[in-house]
């Protein structure tokens, strides 16, 4: 009965009642863009690096992860992909990754160097099918084929190197000096990544790094992320403690972090905007106290409790509460839903989103969390912006209600 009276007591002042329905509703679509803009942003990073270079999850030596040098690697790598492969849906590519000198005739730079199977490589990292010009590790003909390798466009600009051009690469070691032909140039979306990533074959990165069969990890990419904890425990088991099976996670923890912070800070967003819903609320249920007065006097001189007047009270606030919540949400999921498929394109800011590693364009993200968060916090609005008008109105005696109306 008490709800039934609250709901027609909303709509009967419905002028009033709008204006609150409208502040909670753009404020609320507001703050889920803003928190769907941020979370899409942090989730199209770690999904870019997942698949240029990081991929689901790795197996490396035990201390590579903590010094990544190419003395702690895997000799048995092919037994290992081989093993990953098993699995459903489970791709695997052994790399030999080391740093090291790149040089042409006009310049150098430091860099990473990174050893392929170019068919392996192909099914965990698009980096393959993010060539623009050339080929992926593909040998030249003539006398002076030498061995492929393949550079970001954006090395190639400070490098001034070209296709066809000779570069000469350094790493650490007697062995460690090979010249190379540029067969090929990509581009990702990670202008870092593009400025020091230098690809060449697997068994030429064995020979430049002298580690003879052998490399530093075997990246693994699933048709189902979903399914990451699973497969990692599945392969720790199959492969013993003798390697480390471990998720993007737990390699760039960095970017793990700033994944669950943009959780926790979607909660002060809400909170902020709650918070000064809370006394717009209060304020108009105030008002609409001072205009029932004599109807109160009427129900308490009926036998009305205080404890049911504050009740009543606290379920208009919370109707009121809770219904410019769905509107909020109903307005940005379905914004946020629109842009999560057709993105926005912030093209004239791309150098400053490549260099995090984020694209061209930028598409929403949100959960159900982001739906739940605000419902919580609607409700505990709603109470708490009861109980001043609520106060004030079981304060008042029956008798003095009915004169002062």
């Amino acid at each position: 009965m008490l709800l039934r009276i609250a709901v027609r007591n909303v709509a009967r002042g419905w002028r009033r009642s709008l204006i609150v329905l409208l502040s909670i509703g753009v404020g609320l679509s507001g703050c889920l863009f803003v928190v769907a803009w941020s979370k899409g942003l942090v989730h199209q990073m770690a999904d870019n690096a997942v698949k240029i270079q990081l991929a689901h999850m790795a197996v490396q030596a035990p201390g590579y992860r903590d010094n990544p040098d190419v003395r702690y690697n895997l000799p048995d790598y092919d037994a290992i992909a081989k093993t990953a492969r098993s699995q459903a849906g489970v791709h695997a590519s052994p790399r030999l990754r080391g740093e090291g000198l790149v040089q042409t005739a006009r310049k150098s730079v430091l860099a990473v160097m990174i050893g392929v199977r170019p068919g392996d490589e192909a099914e965990v990292s698009v980096v393959p099918s993010s060539i623009v010009e050339g080929s992926f590790l593909r040998t030249g003909s003539g006398a002076r084929r030498l061995p492929p390798v393949v550079i970001g466009v954006k090395m190639a600009g400070e490098m001034r190197a070209e296709i066809g051009d000779k570069l000469v690469l350094h790493v650490p070691g007697d062995a460690g000096l090979g010249a190379f032909r540029v067969s090929g140039l990509y581009r990702t979306a990670s202008s870092e990544f593009d400025g020091v990533a230098v690809f060449l074959r697997l068994r030429d990165a064995q020979r430049l790094f002298g580690v003879g069969d052998a490399a530093t990890e075997v990246a693994i990419v699933l048709d189902d992320e979903k399914t990451v904890d699973a497969v990692q425990a599945r392969l720790q088991e199959a492969l013993g403690s003798g390697v480390e099976v471990l998720t993007w996670r737990e390699r760039a923890r960095r970017l793990a972090s700033m994944l669950d912070l943009m959780g926790d800070l979607s909660w002060i967003f809400y909170a902020t905007v709650f918070v000064a819903m809370a006394f717009g609320i209060a304020n108009t249920m105030l008002m609409a106290v001072y205009e029932r007065l004599r109807e109160f006097g009427v129900m308490r001189s009926l036998g009305l409790s205080r404890a049911r007047l504050m009740m009543l009270i606290a379920l208009e606030s919370a109707a009121l509460t809770l219904a410019g919540t769905g509107i909020g949400l109903g307005t940005g999921f379905a914004l946020v839903g629109w842009l999560g498929k057709r993105g926005i394109d912030l093209s004239m800011f791309s150098d400053a989103l490549e260099s995090y590693g984020i694209g061209t364009r930028v598409f929403l993200h949100a959960g159900w969390e982001d739906a739940l968060t605000p419902l919580a916090l609607a409700l505990v609005t709603g109470v708490v912006a009861a109980v001043w008008p609520g106060v004030r109105a079981i304060r008042m005696r029956p008798a003095e209600a009915l004169r002062r109306a």
